[in-house]
């Protein structure tokens, strides 16, 4: 598990001042941004950390109600909701928990009614069973581009980590029109039966957008899954691709 106390006594003087500027809490907290001492600073970034890691893990959509091979509806024109969906690409391993088992962080992205946009794949998968604010390894509004084998979160990427609650980190993705990332640890969740020594996080539901693929009905045929079914909105954007390279380009200030 990733322990924010540990990352803090990690990072420089000014990395832990920058994280903390940019996180959700130090916005709506304006007294912890003065802070200079090392061990304020150390607390102060704990404090933020655990801010938003919580808030994201605690927005998410429950699916402990949701049955095997049955399908559930979202309309975005009527409901609120944040999906933590990971697509299976056509170049990753046969299976989700073969890719989980060969890297220890996998990054994760966040649907809203807003905004579903996701890294381009044959499956959407949906996660939330299981999922603990420890897990997260890595925050960020866009792709973070992240190094899937580094074994050590303040490397996973060269962008350091924005400490954004979901609302926040949702909203920033929203603006550039982007997939945001949550880097996840996977081997520290659950398996169904309980056991929990060298497991890896499974999925909860396949997710399909406006209509069920052949692709996405075998998937959940597979697994016992249900089908959550998200109609797009009027308003609704999705953008499937490489979000890294044009946020990149299109917001310097973020890098």
């Amino acid at each position: 598990m990733v322990k924010s106390s540990e990352l803090a006594k990690r990072l420089s003087i000014d990395d832990l001042r920058q994280r903390i500027e940019l996180s959700s809490y130090a916005r709506k907290h304006k007294n912890v941004v003065p802070i200079t001492a090392r061990e304020e600073l150390e607390k102060a970034y704990v404090v933020c950390r655990d801010y938003a890691c919580s808030s994201i893990v605690n927005s998410l959509m429950s699916f402990h109600d949701l049955k095997g091979g049955q399908i559930y509806h979202l309309d975005c024109n009527k409901d609120s909701f944040y999906v933590l969906a990971r697509v299976r690409t056509n170049w990753e391993s046969k299976t989700m928990e073969e890719t989980a088992e060969a890297r220890r962080y996998v990054g994760f992205t966040m649907l809203t009614e807003k905004n579903l946009s996701h890294f381009p794949g044959r499956v959407l998968y949906g996660y939330q069973k299981g999922i603990d604010p420890s897990m997260i390894a890595h925050i960020y509004p866009y792709d973070s581009d992240t190094d899937g084998y580094e074994t050590d979160p303040l490397k996973l990427t060269k962008h350091p980590e924005m400490l954004l609650d979901a609302k926040d980190l949702a909203s920033e993705a929203l603006r550039l029109k982007a997939y945001c990332q949550v880097t996840i640890e996977t081997k520290v969740a659950k398996r169904r039966d309980g056991v929990d020594k060298g497991a890896v996080l499974l999925p909860d539901v396949v997710v399909a957008i406006d209509k069920i693929s052949s692709d996405d009905k075998l998937a959940a045929k597979e697994r016992g899954l249900p089908i959550v079914l998200i109609h797009r909105g009027s308003k609704t954007i999705m953008e499937v691709f490489d979000a890294h390279e044009r946020a990149e380009l299109a917001n310097p200030a973020l890098i």
